[in-house]
Formats: structure tokens, sequence, C-alpha cells
């Protein structure tokens, strides 16, 4: 089942010591009645019904004279799902990627601006000093006579509101939450890359795999036009043959300028992934690996609860709480301490020696009495912030789980049709050899070879299509469920903070 998000709503309650009189304390106490929370409206958990697996029954790849593939292996990046398609190239873009993606490191330098704020956030807890020195030179002219006067002074001022009501704490938690909340967003920055490059690598390589059956495709047809111009020569073949082959040539060299295109296309968009220039120097061997691995039935449902983007969903949630308990308890009394030490001598040398020196202590307590409904109006507005928040992370949820849904019947679908399309080509070539063979008799006119010809490319070219969408859907498959089809969560993950590249000097 789904993680649920509980919120505590109890108030902290500190004893209120002040020199001021016991009616002033009982008159503070019946303002502070009037400053009823909307937070208990807000819901403490997401109200989502949801199985406690996926019973979608995915069929075991077909591996059929095709290599085996090495079972995945542990300790690969994100949870080591990367290991099942056992791609040596893949593993060097991704971690291309990992080092230069500028989005990566744009939401790595993200992270860190967040937790810089929870250092600005958590200082209203501490006093803060400041100190002043000054130099004063004055002239007094007497009688004719001017007389210089030289004054040093020096003090350190001392402020400190002491958090009676946690109202502090409350924002340097919610500072704390959404640090937390843009460490999952990291994770997810950095799940999402490598799903990314996964899915633009392996759109090269079928391209790459087309571009090659382009060039064999465009050789049959210039052999078959060559044989039958030899065969009108002879008197054997009409001239209807041979505009049909010379057209069937002209057609598949368009063909291939456009193979070439989509080639060139996908191997920019893989180095702009990869934060590179975007040229077309890459030498690889093009292959689409079998994955031997099937989707096992039944996965748990709780796999769901450690996808970043939901992790991140629900911080951001526990953060606009913290955000609004502190908006409610700015209706709440503060107290305050200014302190100041000081000194003035006629020489720098002099300050501070001795006892003489001013010091002074302010305390008060400050209660808003009129402020034209602005800090009710913030507390409103933050609840309403904190419902927006709880609004998102219910869509987040129902968008994962209807990403998994959808990812794993598109699974069962593309392994019936590829199985479908192997014997389609299978057949298809064997229709191509007995059209050529009665074309060469005389038995059968050249729109049957030709049509032979267009079925067989065209069944290998989706063939192709067909590996390229299996290995990208089962890349979007562990994408969906945040990780491989074991890894559970094994401790909170606001725990720790994910490590953050660092961009490298140019």
């Amino acid at each position: 089942m789904m993680e649920t998000i509980r919120i505590n709503k109890k108030y902290p309650a500190r004893s209120l010591r002040t020199a001021g009189s016991r009616w002033c304390g009982l008159a503070l106490m019946v303002l502070i009645a009037g400053c009823a929370s909307q937070i208990k409206q807000l819901p403490t958990e997401t109200d989502i019904k949801v199985p406690d697996s996926w019973e979608v029954l995915v069929p075991a790849p077909d591996t059929t004279n095709q290599a085996e593939t090495a079972l995945p292996k542990s300790g690969d990046v994100q949870n080591g799902w990367l290991s099942t398609f056992d791609d040596k190239y893949l593993y060097l873009h991704v971690q291309a990627a990992l080092d230069n993606n500028p989005d990566l490191l744009n939401s790595a330098a993200q992270l860190k601006t967040a937790i810089e704020q929870v250092t600005i956030n958590g200082s209203s807890l501490w006093p803060s000093i400041s100190a002043d020195l000054s130099k004063n030179s004055t002239d007094i002219d007497q009688g004719g006579i001017t007389t210089e006067i030289r004054t040093v002074s020096a003090a350190l001022d001392i402020r400190w509101e002491a958090d009676v009501w946690g109202k502090l704490s409350q924002r340097k938690k919610s500072a704390a939450l959404g640090a937390q909340a843009q460490g999952e967003l990291f994770k997810a920055a950095e799940l999402s890359l490598v799903a990314n490059v996964g899915r633009a690598w392996y759109n090269l390589v079928a391209n790459k795999l087309q571009l090659d059956l382009a060039y064999k495709r465009l050789d049959s047809f210039e052999r078959t036009a060559a044989l039958i111009d030899e065969n009108y020569k002879r008197g054997l073949r009409s001239a209807l043959d041979v505009y049909l082959s010379r057209t069937d040539v002209q057609l598949q060299i368009s063909s291939l300028a456009d193979s070439k295109f989509n080639y060139l296309k996908s191997l920019r968009t893989l180095k702009t992934l990869l934060g590179e220039y975007p040229d077309t120097s890459l030498e690889f061997e093009a292959d689409l690996p079998v994955i031997a691995e099937p989707v096992p039935a039944g996965l748990p449902a709780e796999l769901l609860t450690r996808r970043p983007d939901i992790q991140a969903s629900q911080f951001l949630y526990e953060s606009q709480i913290a955000s609004a308990k502190a908006a409610n308890r700015d209706r709440y009394p503060s107290i305050s301490f200014i302190g100041s030490i000081g000194d003035s001598r006629d020489d720098f040398d002099q300050l501070f020696e001795n006892d003489n020196m001013m010091m002074t202590l302010i305390s008060g307590v400050t209660q808003p009495i009129f402020q034209a409904g602005a800090l009710k109006s913030r507390e409103q507005q933050a609840v309403f912030q904190a419902e927006a928040s709880y609004a998102n992370l219910v869509k987040t949820t129902l968008n994962a789980f209807q990403e998994v849904e959808d990812s794993l019947a598109r699974e069962t679908a593309l392994q019936d049709q590829h199985r479908a399309l192997k014997e389609a080509v299978k057949f298809a070539q064997g229709g191509l050899d007995l059209a050529l063979d009665r074309y060469q008799s005389g038995i059968e006119n050249y729109t049957t070879v030709l049509e032979s010809q267009r079925r067989l490319f065209g069944s290998l070219r989706d063939e192709i299509n067909l590996r390229k969408a299996l290995l990208q859907n089962r890349i979007w498959i562990f994408l969906s469920l945040g990780g491989d089809f074991s890894s559970l969560p094994q401790q909170d993950p606001a725990d720790n903070l994910p490590s953050i590249p660092q961009a490298k000097a140019q």
C-alpha cells in the first residue's frame, strides 16, 4: 500500500515569563484563543485505493535464434537495472551524461541552493550579534580658540527572538523538507536522464540498422533492375518492367536519404544529452540486445513508494504544512530581547579598559492586534498552498500508477507483435525467392516480384522498430517503477540527501 503522510497536530507550549503584570499575561491568553488554526482541515494521508500488486501477465521475451543475454547484476546505476541490457556502450553513454548533462547540473545547483536555505532559516533561532566601531572628530570654537574633540566608540548589539511557539522551528523544518524534496527531484532528474539516454541510444542503434537495411534494399532493387534490363535487351521482358524497376530504384534512393537524415538526427540528439557538441562522430557496433529477463507477474505496488517524484511530492506537502503552522503562529505573541554593550573613549587603546561600560538589555512581548486581516489571510493562504501540494501528490501518485499499468500492458502487446513479425519475415523471404524464380521462368510478372520485395523489406523494417520499442518500453517500465523489479526502500529517504555532481572546470 502507499505510504501515508501523518501530521503531528500538537502545538508546543512553553512557559511565558515576562516582567509584566499578571493581567497582561491573561490578556495575551485571550488573544491567543482567537488564533484558531485551519491546519486541521488538511488530510493526513493520500486517499487512493491501490492494488496490492500488478497482475498483468507478461510473456517471456522471445529469444529464438538470438544470443543469450547476461542476467542483471547488482551495484550499477539506479538499482542495477541497466545491467539488464548488458550493453557496454549504454554504460559509457550513461556515465558521460551523468558527468556532463547541463540539466542535471542545473538540478544539482538547485539542490545546493535549497540546502543553504535550511541554514538561512535556521539562523533565526540563534541570537544575532553585530559590532559597531566609529571614530568622531568635533571642532569647538571658544573665543577664537578652536578645540578638537576626538572620540571613539565601540558597541556590540545583540538581538534574539525566543522561539516560544515554535514558529521559527517550523520555518526551518519547512526549509529542511523543501531541501529533501529537492534532493528527491534531483534523483528523479538523474533517473529520467539515464532513461532518456537509454531510449536515445537504442533509437540511434535502430536508425543505424535501418540505414544499413536501406542500403541493402537499394542494392536488391538495383540488382533486380539490372536483371530486367538484360532480359529486355534480349527481348525477354517488356519496356514496362524496365520503367517499373528503374522507378523503384529511384524510390529507394529517396528512402535512403531519409534514413541517413534520421540516423544523423538521432546521433545529434544523443550527443546533446551527453552534454557534448552535437556532431556526427561516433563509432559503435549497431546491435539491439535481447532482454532475457521477463517482467515478473504480480509486482508489488509498494515498489512505487520509492519513486523520487512521489517522495518529492510528499516532502513538499509536509513542507507546506510546516509553513502553514508557522503562519498560524505568527498570530501568537512574540518575545524578543535586545541587548547592547558599548564604550566611548578618546582613543582606541582605551576602549573597554574599566567597568564603566554601558550595558542595556530590553525584553518585550509583541502581540499583533490589528493588521486588517493580513495575518489570518497569510495563514489561510499557506493552508491553501498545502492543499494544492496535497492535490499534486495525489496527481503524481495516480500518474505513476497509470504509467506502470500502460507500460506493462504495452510489453505484452509488443511481445505478441514481435513474434508475429518474425514469422512474417520468414514467409516474406520465402515469397520473394519463389517470385524471383517464377519471374525468371516467365510464369509471374514483375509486379509480383516488386510486391514481394516490398513486403520483405517492410517486414524487416518493422521488426527492427519492434525490437527498439521493446527495449525502450522496458526502460520505461524501470522508470515508472523507480528502479528494478526487486529493490524496495531500505530506509527513510529523508535520512540522507543524494550526492551532488560537481561541475567540471573548463
